[in-house]
């Protein structure tokens, strides 16, 4: 918003430069975005918070700002109009509001005899630092008062508001010298449908019920806080005037406003919320402006409707919390003079206080505002920076991202890329993988038809987009560790409970698929093996309620459920055909689905810590031919129990089959063994010694072994 260096000069004493005041505000209260010269003045681009429109916008509240921080005092600028005692304002006006959430207050004051002309050149020059182009004496002393107090004014010419007048003199100057049977109205209310007004900017404007008017006995003849209508407005035959001086529901304003993409001085003040409080005073400010530069009487008193009036809230405010949040110790003396600064009532409780803002500072609600008004009065620059005092205590182990971490770490190295993916889904998904909307937690506003739901089924997002990227890739690897949600009486969110699961896509094109689930298997053993645990297997016997409930994801034949023991605790299997044809993938989809919680828990039961060996470790690998239903844990029992104390870890790194292997029903599984002794280096002897013993007792099982 632009202020007036000069004007702010004759509200306030301060010495400061244009330059110096714009610094001391951004550091105080508010960024100056701009300094220029406008002739002999100064204007100042003043970003005024949102938060502080109502009391900041006009030149007197940042006046008054000013005076605070620099504890000085603004100049008094009382001053009272004369009245003409013979003629009263609600004589020949009545104001009506037919919905008070619409309107909290609307006040009007009547002129008559006023000489509409131009503005004097003091006036129109404070207008042009401030944005504004003069129009006529009248109009520009409604915008200079609504630039001084921050409250928006508009005047209409009294003689073409229709309705309440039934009968006229002639010849005496002006109609408040006429018959009346009736006084004129003015009501507050919505617009009706079809209704439309011109406005001074010549543009028609079409309203709807969703608008606020200010009508007349007929007709609307302003859009409220936002554009007057141009049959009511002043003009150079003016005799008599009404002065608005409003307050109206910044949501109406702001819809109204957007919906007519008309955007007023007026309207951003409205829009943020005023005092209703202000009015009486800014429609009296004007009235004397106007008796200043354009003449004519005033009527007596104040037309205004203010059906419930809003007050200022008393605030309990304790100092020695404050310091706590400011990070000083301030005198106790100080917090006193503060709010005498300020303006506030304040009263002594004890060690607090008991403080009444005025209703004007909106911003004001909880007690730790009033904390930030002692601190910019304090001043930031006196406050010591000071290291933070607190224990430093570890966080404790979250062992599910541990392993997660692990998880993602060996499914990169294996050639497979992560992909976080949404964890929304809709009608189109669902219906693609037949799966039942019950149970499924429902958005309230979803943001499209594909965001309606959580995703009950993570994997369903993995495959739409591993059957997205075989139109642009011939291999597509993909994993991914998320969340799902169903309905449920327990959980962690009362009624709702998360899965995390850790989904792997294998697609490749040209292929039958058989290939990519027997490699997908080994990249589940290979991630088994490396957390330690070795006693999963496969279990393609499922029972019939479980095979009922996958069947429409998974091939019929092909899926076995991943388990350890008796717990399940995954699945791998190859997508329904129906599914692949449905969402024209092209090419077979295997995917495996565990359960991150039980992978978790099991992997921190096997988890063993040992301290890093001081010698090097010598590292052999192997390859064993083995039936196709051996298990990788037989095979590893053989060669950990035969291998003794030197060899120290052993990991499945490859699992391979082809043609002839699928044949003679065989499979070929390769590991790393690391030969290592806590006492001394081992030398080649040693480790090829423990070599061919372990080979000997693998080939003890008629099992092949390539070295």
């Amino acid at each position: 918003m632009k202020f007036s260096y000069n004007w702010l000069k004759e509200l306030v004493s301060f010495k400061d430069s244009p330059d110096s005041l714009a610094e001391f505000l951004t550091m105080r209260v508010f960024e100056v975005e701009a300094v220029e010269k406008q002739g002999d003045d100064w204007m100042l681009d003043i970003k005024v918070l949102p938060n502080r429109i109502a009391d900041a916008s006009g030149h007197i509240g940042m006046a008054r700002e000013i005076a605070s921080l620099k504890n000085v005092r603004i100049k008094d600028q009382g001053s009272r109009i004369k009245e003409d005692s013979k003629k009263k304002a609600k004589d020949f006006l009545r104001i009506k509001i037919e919905d008070a959430q619409d309107c909290p207050r609307y006040t009007a004051r009547m002129m008559t005899g006023v000489k509409v002309g131009q503005s004097p050149a003091w006036l129109r020059e404070r207008l042009a630092t401030c944005g504004l182009q003069s129009i006529n004496n009248i109009v520009d002393a409604a915008n200079y008062v609504m630039l001084e107090t921050g409250q928006p004014l508009h005047v209409f010419d009294y003689e073409k508001l229709e309705g309440g007048m039934s009968k006229t003199e002639s010849g005496k100057g002006d109609t408040l010298h006429s018959t009346f049977y009736t006084r004129k109205i003015i009501t507050v209310r919505r617009a009706r449908s079809g209704e439309r007004m011109e406005g001074l900017d010549d543009k028609i404007y079409a309203l709807t019920p969703d608008m606020l008017v200010i009508a007349d006995g007929e007709r609307p003849v302003a859009i409220a806080g936002i554009k007057g209508g141009r049959d009511s407005g002043v003009s150079d035959a003016t005799h008599t005037i009404v002065i608005e001086a409003a307050n109206f529901a910044p949501v109406l304003i702001r819809k109204t406003s957007q919906a007519l993409t008309l955007r007023t001085d007026a309207s951003i003040r409205f829009e943020h919320g005023l005092d209703p409080n202000e009015t009486a005073t800014a429609a009296e400010r004007l009235a004397l402006l106007i008796q200043k530069i354009a003449g004519g009487t005033v009527l007596t008193g104040a037309i205004d409707a203010y059906p419930k009036k809003t007050s200022a809230q008393k605030i309990l405010f304790h100092p020695a919390d404050a310091e706590r949040l400011i990070g000083a110790a301030i005198p106790a003396a100080f917090y006193a003079s503060a709010f005498k600064r300020l303006g506030w009532q304040a009263t002594k409780k004890g060690k607090d206080f008991v403080v009444l803002p005025p209703a004007i500072r909106r911003d004001i609600a909880i007690e730790e505002d009033i904390t930030e008004e002692i601190a910019r009065l304090f001043g930031y620059e006196n406050v010591r920076p000071a290291m933070p005092r607190a224990p430093l205590i570890s966080p404790e182990i979250n062992t599910e991202l541990f392993w997660e971490d692990r998880v993602r770490d060996m499914a990169s190295g294996m050639g497979f890329t992560e992909s976080i993916l949404s964890q929304f889904t809709g009608d189109r998904e669902l219906n693609a993988y037949k799966i039942d909307r019950g149970g499924l937690l429902e958005l309230h506003n979803p943001t499209s038809p594909e965001t309606q739901y959580l995703t009950p089924r993570l994997l369903t997002k993995y495959v739409s987009s591993a059957a997205e990227n075989l139109r642009h890739e011939s291999d597509v690897r993909l994993f991914g560790i998320g969340k799902s949600f169903r309905k449920s009486e327990g959980g962690i969110v009362p009624g709702v409970v998360e899965r995390t699961d850790a989904v792997f896509v294998l697609a490749k094109l040209g292929v039958s698929g058989e290939d990519e689930f027997y490699e997908l298997k080994g990249t589940v053993e290979q991630i088994f093996g490396s957390l330690g645990i070795s006693e999963h297997w496969y279990d393609d016997v499922l029972e019939s309620g479980i095979r009922n409930q996958e069947l429409g994801i998974f091939h019929p034949y092909r899926m076995a459920e991943i388990k350890v023991g008796d717990e399940k605790i995954g699945l791998i299997g190859e997508i329904h055909p129906a599914i692949i044809e449905h969402i024209k993938s092209r090419a077979r989809i295997t995917v495996a689905e565990i359960d991150m919680q039980k992978l978790a828990a099991l992997a921190h039961a096997e988890a063993e810590f040992r301290p890093i060996g001081k010698y090097p470790a010598i590292i052999r690998d192997i390859a064993v031919v083995v039936p196709q239903d051996a298990r990788t844990d037989d095979i590893l029992n053989i060669i950990e129990n035969t291998g003794g104390m030197l060899l120290a870890d052993t990991d499945l790194f490859d699992y391979f089959q082809d043609d002839g292997l699928r044949e003679s029903q065989q499979k070929s599984l390769a590991f790393h063994l690391v030969f290592q002794s806590p006492e001394r280096t081992l030398t080649d002897a040693e480790a090829d010694a423990v070599i061919k013993k372990i080979i000997a007792a693998l080939e003890a099982q008629n099992w092949e072994v390539k070295k």
